[in-house]
């Protein structure tokens, strides 16, 4: 393409499209890196908070539960610092609280309401029941709910729910080396504590007459990640 006496120097880049959006690419890259990286860098750009523990073996394998069955899809994780949230929902979301999600999980569309404080409002014994109904028939808790049944995560009417921890001791190790605080030792005691925690949810279900459940059923893992949700920061010391 020819340069025409006295146009401006923008229009020669302009008739070369293709070399413009590489340019364009690179320098958004740059941008971007020099964005990012010192916040993934430097640590202390996530303000520390000393009662935020990693999940149990049994929640993160909740957690990929949770995942997988697209609750994320329809519910936030992440109350914002509004007094109509607060109001709702409870105290708002501290980055502190995400550090040892990988992914976050903190989404933008509420079809349902925004469940980072969940744990905190369903607690013990009866919160576990309460999550165990809701899951197998919402509209027992709530008649005007649209969530759908999830019957098969319940080793109910033949159909199997065990939990399929196979690859338990492996998340753990991907979560150490992104930095997760698992120790040596506690990864290769993972399934006592796995174990230990799924049979005290189970024993606390089953105090109630309507409620049989196994400890090794999905269903508990799930439990324990959504009773495990927004409660770090009240587990600080006073």
């Amino acid at each position: 393409f020819k340069e025409h006496k006295g146009e401006h120097w923008h229009r020669v880049f302009e008739r070369k499209p293709i070399q413009m959006a590489i340019w364009i690419t690179i320098v958004i890259l740059i941008g971007g890196l020099i964005e990012i990286v010192p916040t993934i860098t430097v640590k202390e750009n996530i303000p520390t908070i000393s009662s935020v523990k990693p999940y149990t073996p049994l929640e993160l394998e909740g957690r990929d539960l949770y995942i997988r069955e697209g609750c994320n899809a329809c519910h936030s994780q992440m109350v914002r610092p509004f007094r109509s949230e607060t109001v709702r929902y409870g105290e708002y979301s501290k980055a502190g609280e995400f550090v040892y999600d990988h992914p976050f999980l903190w989404g933008s569309k509420r079809t349902g309401p925004d469940l980072h404080r969940i744990g905190v409002k369903y607690k013990g014994d009866a919160g576990a029941v309460w999550h165990y109904n809701h899951m197998w028939n919402p509209r027992d808790m709530s008649s005007e709910s649209i969530m759908p049944q999830y019957p098969w995560l319940f080793s109910l009417d033949g159909n199997d729910a065990t939990l399929d921890v196979s690859d338990t001791e492996g998340k753990l190790k991907a979560m150490q080396t992104l930095g997760v605080p698992y120790s040596n030792e506690y990864i290769a005691n993972w399934k006592t504590e796995l174990d230990a925690q799924a049979a005290k949810i189970a024993e606390g279900l089953n105090k109630n007459e309507n409620i049989e459940v196994n400890a090794n059923e999905e269903i508990i893992a799930l439990i324990a990640y959504l009773q495990r949700l927004g409660t770090d920061i009240y587990n600080e010391p006073a």
